[in-house]
């Protein structure tokens, strides 16, 4: 009952925004339903019931279709509008069918499939409350870019960020102190050994991350000495991870983590990998030595990812014992995160003594000049 009654909630939410002047705050209040439809869809795995009789579920499925048409025909009406608020409404509108087809679709699983009808509806629905949150999204960048169209204010967000890269760079450090606490949590309400490891390799990266930034204040010879102290620190940081994924080959002891955490843990690593992969991208051209320390940073990070995303999923999804399966992804992720502290920690001393045999260089022609003249 307690999910017929949050998307119900989600639904008048969206309604109430939908009649707001458009512009920034009707953005960010049509997060808030979004955000429910998310929080109600992991509600239902703790309690995978609707307790409804079987005339009211009927009733409540027509209701739910006739908003949803309602909702089709007020975007359908409005697609020839050009001003802002046809736009807003179109979007909204169309946000606002995922609370009527999350109930639909949970209504209709649990009448069909009472049994293995949980995970299916709590997919769904988050399915349907992450693209609401990303029309969301939307409002708020259209509304603090002029309110251009959605194409023309990614282009406009995308040269503000390479316009302004360290003021993003430092709040990319900003998520990632949040995240390392939200890991340290996950933690120890899971009591996860695997977790806290986890926790100290991003911690490891983090301070690599603040080395890489303070980097474009530092004169060439500083310069190269932090780049051999990034590589430095992301070699540790993977040589204790694969001791740590060594250990689970002679002890066995799987990581165990509730689903519905083990979930949140594989949505944000896949989340992180996509920013990581963006940001190597974005960096691909540029032969500074920060930009080189950042790429190694977010390949490391990625590399990672991988068992993170594993190790989480197969906690619950597998019954048997996974710490073998766990400990080799470990070793090899680890392993080739490692390199690519090597990696940098070589390439900084070549530079090193490039830059000491063109210094030396230098000199001698000098004295060479000295003497002629």
């Amino acid at each position: 009952m307690a999910f017929i009654i949050e998307c119900a909630a989600c639904a008048a939410l969206f309604v109430g925004v939908m009649q707001l002047n458009p512009g920034k705050w009707q953005g960010v209040l049509a997060l808030l339903p979004s955000l429910g439809l998310i929080a109600s869809a992991a509600g239902f795995l703790l309690r995978p019931e609707i307790d409804i009789h079987l005339s009211a579920a009927y009733a409540l499925i027509g209701v739910s279709a006739a908003f949803v048409v309602w909702l089709i025909f007020k975007i359908i009406m409005l697609r020839k509008g050009k001003s802002v608020a046809a736009r807003f409404v179109r979007l909204i509108s169309g946000a606002a069918i995922s609370a009527p087809l999350s109930l639909i679709v949970g209504i209709i699983l649990t009448i069909t499939e009472p049994a293995d009808m949980a995970m299916l509806v709590c997919l769904l629905a988050a399915v349907f409350g992450s693209a609401a949150l990303l029309v969301a999204f939307n409002l708020i960048i259209v509304s603090f870019c002029g309110y251009q169209g959605t194409w023309d204010s990614l282009k406009t967000v995308n040269n503000l960020i390479k316009s302004k890269r360290l003021v993003f760079v430092r709040i990319s450090m900003v998520k990632d102190v949040f995240m390392v606490l939200s890991k340290a949590a996950i933690s120890i309400i899971a009591s996860s050994l695997f977790m806290f490891a986890n926790v100290l390799y991003s911690t490891g990266l983090g301070i690599a991350r603040y080395i890489a930034v303070k980097m474009h204040m530092q004169n060439g010879k500083k310069q190269i000495q932090s780049y051999f102290h990034v590589g430095g620190v992301i070699f540790l940081a993977s040589a204790c991870y694969v001791i740590y994924s060594i250990r689970l080959f002679y002890k066995s002891q799987t990581a165990s983590v509730p689903m519905i955490v083990g979930i949140a843990i594989a949505c944000y690593t896949f989340l992180e990998f996509g920013i990581n992969i963006r940001e190597a991208i974005r960096l691909r051209k540029s032969n500074a030595l920060e930009a080189k320390a950042l790429r190694a940073i977010s390949l490391s990070s990625t590399l990672l990812c991988f068992v993170l995303t594993q190790t989480a999923l197969m906690s619950f999804a597998n019954e048997g014992d996974s710490s073998f399966v766990n400990a080799l992804a470990g070793v090899v992720f680890g392993g080739a995160a490692a390199l690519v502290g090597i990696y940098v920690m070589i390439q900084s001393r070549i530079l090193s003594r490039r830059k000491s045999s063109e210094k030396d260089e230098c000199h001698r022609q000098r004295n060479v000049n000295r003497v002629y003249n």
